[in-house]
């Protein structure tokens, strides 16, 4: 089941397809086979970063854009903005980090425009009028349809549409978050401008209906691992390993996707799209066959009680 969500103007099909981690490091090759073959299961959503790869996953996607021939046919969430990682209490959400991010991420990705583009963090010490009135230039030149955020907490957004919506300026229309089956907290990620979905978020999202972009789809491999009885990776239990729930809803993974005979990877998938929010599933793989799992997701279609049981254990 492919759902669409209109973010903006812009709308969404489906699942996203990022570019953070995908296919061997350093190859094109590799990185190109994964793009054709989302592609022609009719994915048209990529999502890339100044931050990934060093720049590299813009200049990867540039070169499969300008192969593919057909930028109408697709959907290009651009990012920039994030700190300096040595220095991530500093912001980089200057006029110029903000409009020059994206300036150098078109020149890599040999387009004119993107269909979002999005501010990695936020920094709650500085007035969003500056904020706003950057990303308003960009949308009045041409440079991107719409404007969103990532890692912003729901007051934020609502503080900054707030006042874009009296000042006339282009208002945020979509927020990217690590939202997944399992629980977090910027405590346990080590990252405090990492802004994990929790309930109040959630609450928000679910009563506007602002469109939600999930990172961290998959848990970070934390479900598949833990099916499969592998140990499991140093990252993912810094995440999800100190919360015993994470494990109880690991173990309700594994049963419903025995049940329903549908893999681990489209079942995480199903989750976030079909929890009761305006979400696109943004996913990472870093193989075709990952990718073809994943897509299984739109084999079905999961009911509130089977979301139920995934989050609670209630039985439908």
């Amino acid at each position: 089941m492919e759902s669409i969500i209109n973010v903006g103007n812009v709308p969404v099909k489906g699942i996203a397809l990022g570019s953070g981690n995908m296919g061997e490091e350093g190859s094109d090759k590799a990185r190109f086979e994964i793009m054709d073959k989302f592609a022609e299961l009719g994915g048209v959503c990529f999502d890339t970063a100044r931050l990934y790869a060093g720049g590299k996953a813009d200049t990867s996607l540039g070169k499969w854009l300008r192969g593919f021939g057909n930028r109408e046919a697709v959907v290009i969430v651009a990012k920039g903005c994030h700190p300096n990682r040595d220095t991530m209490h500093e912001h980089r959400l200057t006029r110029e980090d903000v409009i020059g991010d994206l300036e150098t991420s078109l020149k890599e990705l040999q387009t004119d425009y993107a269909d979002m583009y999005l501010l990695h963090r936020d920094f709650p010490k500085l007035p969003v009028c500056g904020i706003i009135d950057a990303l308003d230039e960009l949308v009045k030149s041409g440079k991107t349809k719409e404007v969103g955020v990532s890692n912003w907490t729901v007051g934020r957004i609502a503080e900054a549409n707030e006042y874009a919506q009296k000042a006339g300026k282009a208002k945020l229309s979509v927020c990217q978050l690590h939202f997944s089956l399992g629980v977090t907290s910027p405590a346990q990620t080590l990252d405090v401008t990492h802004i994990p979905m929790n309930p109040y978020e959630f609450a928000w999202y679910k009563e506007t209906g602002f469109p939600v972009m999930s990172f961290g789809t998959q848990g970070r491999g934390f479900f598949n691992r833990y099916a499969l009885g592998l140990e499991q990776k140093p990252g993912s239990l810094q995440y999800y390993g100190h919360y015993p729930e994470n494990f109880r809803r690991a173990e309700r993974v594994k049963k419903l996707s025995e049940e329903l005979g549908l893999p681990i990877a489209a079942l995480l998938t199903a989750y976030v799209r079909d929890c009761g929010l305006n979400t696109i599933p943004l996913v990472a793989v870093s193989s075709i066959a990952q990718l073809e799992e994943v897509w299984r997701a739109n084999d079905v279609k999961l009911s509130r009680e089977q979301i139920g049981f995934l989050e609670t254990g209630t039985r439908y």
